[in-house]
């Protein structure tokens, strides 16, 4: 199907919009109705949409990321007789956590992964299984 300008431009912009709320590129473009591939020639195709996308991406982890506060600042479900905090829920809600916590290390490793330190003191040591070992001292 031929879109206009004018369809194309608002159906970016639905989107766009999709992607900023923490709603995969995925979901929104079929949320909005057109093909992926079609999508994405559109983004190719246009250097400053590109870069929109782009930016539109980050935002969308931030969401994410505001989206965990949401939930452990959630009011607990208790129990209707004992009033106390079901634990179900507390289970599900380190879950859903954890999830989100999973997904923002792998779309920002850089902002949101885990930090491996590396301490160098020297000395390397390499080995086989035909008991040799190679060492390199400084």
């Amino acid at each position: 199907m031929a879109y206009t300008e004018k369809q194309k431009e608002e159906i970016l912009n639905n989107i766009f919009e999709k992607i900023e709320e923490g709603i995969s590129t995925r979901k929104a473009v079929v949320e909005c109705g057109i093909p992926a591939k079609t999508f994405y020639q559109w983004i190719e195709a246009d250097g400053e949409k590109s870069k929109q996308y782009a930016r539109v991406k980050e935002l969308g982890i931030e969401a994410k990321f505001d989206s965990i506060e949401n939930d452990y600042s959630e009011e607990p479900q208790r129990d209707s007789e004992t009033g106390k905090i079901d634990t179900g829920w507390v289970q599900l809600q380190r879950l859903k956590i954890d999830a989100k916590k999973w997904e923002l290390s792998k779309l920002a490793p850089k902002k949101y992964g885990d930090k491996l330190e590396l301490e160098q003191n020297g000395t390397i040591s390499i080995s086989w299984n035909e008991e040799k070992t190679y060492q390199n001292k400084e």
